[in-house]
């Protein structure tokens, strides 16, 4: 497990998911991420052991950005596709 993320991950906010299952981590951030605007990037952090597995499956099922990872560091973009140019 790493101690932080990599210095050059830029995001506009951070969620922690503590000590949740990816689950219940995915359920907190979905209702977390619903009201912001597409494109916006949020540093998710969770210590579930299965998050390497559920998050880029999650990513791709919601169609959110799994732009990198190095567990328990996720950087994730809300809804690429559509923000307005």
């Amino acid at each position: 497990m790493s101690e932080a993320y990599p210095d050059h991950w830029e995001f506009d906010d951070e969620f922690d998911g503590g000590d949740e299952t990816c689950g219940r981590v995915i359920i907190n951030l979905y209702t977390y991420l619903k009201p912001m605007p597409p494109g916006y990037r949020i540093l998710l952090i969770s210590k579930d052991p299965a998050a390497p597995i559920e998050f880029p499956a999650w990513c791709r099922m919601t169609k959110n950005a799994l732009l990198d990872m190095v567990h328990p560091y996720y950087l994730v973009e809300y809804k690429p596709e559509l923000k307005k140019e």
